[in-house]
């Protein structure tokens, strides 16, 4: 099992090329840092959140973003890059199993409250089109979509598969946060991710 876990954790490092380098930004309105990083060979909802929750930066704890307003939303749109090279990364919204599709108990992964969408026209939709780097296994056609990332390069939001692969994510940093690991994460490829993030920070 060891050896498994470390064979992960070696190919996540080769990997790290794929990830952004740039120092995260402040947004001095809330005080939290946010950063981009890219997969450009894709990673799913799952690996992203545990990435995500396991990083952290000047003492700050990490978790996927999560937006509260639209000027968090440009904040994040105009300093990490622009729309267009977002374009698909995952925030931590999600649909807890069970929800009302398409639109209902969308929750953030830090347990604040809902309060503010940036949906794309005619979304949330729950139906997945394809065109993932990594498209879900099986009949991928009919399963339901209940994660969250940015859409088509216009900041703003999209529904797709928790087991579809986009192209990065949106890490958030600030004090005292308290990620909450929705949906069921993967311990193997968490396991070598949590290696990874250890090295990066």
């Amino acid at each position: 099992m060891k050896l498994v876990v470390g064979l992960i954790t070696v190919l996540m490092i080769l990997g790290v090329s794929e990830l952004g380098q740039a120092t995260p930004v402040l947004w001095e309105a809330n005080g939290h840092y946010y950063e981009a990083l890219a997969f450009p060979s894709g990673i799913t909802w799952d690996d992203a959140n545990t990435l995500a929750s396991s990083s952290s930066y000047l003492g700050m704890m990490g978790h996927l973003a999560t937006i509260t307003s639209m000027d968090e939303n440009d904040f994040i749109i105009n300093s990490l890059g622009g729309a267009s090279i977002l374009n698909g990364y995952f925030l931590g919204g999600y649909q807890p199993a069970g929800s009302p599709e398409p639109a209902g108990n969308w929750q953030w992964v830090t347990g604040e409250a809902w309060l503010f969408a940036n949906w794309a026209s005619g979304e949330p939709n729950n139906e997945y089109s394809g065109a993932a780097i990594i498209d879900p296994p099986g009949d991928w056609w009919l399963i339901s979509e209940e994660v969250l990332h940015f859409y088509h390069g216009e900041g703003q939001w999209n529904d797709v598969p928790l087991t579809s692969g986009w192209g990065g994510l949106i890490v958030e940093y600030e004090a005292n946060a308290a990620p909450v690991p929705e949906p069921a994460t993967m311990l193997l490829l968490g396991s070598g991710l949590l290696g990874l993030a250890g090295l990066r920070k």
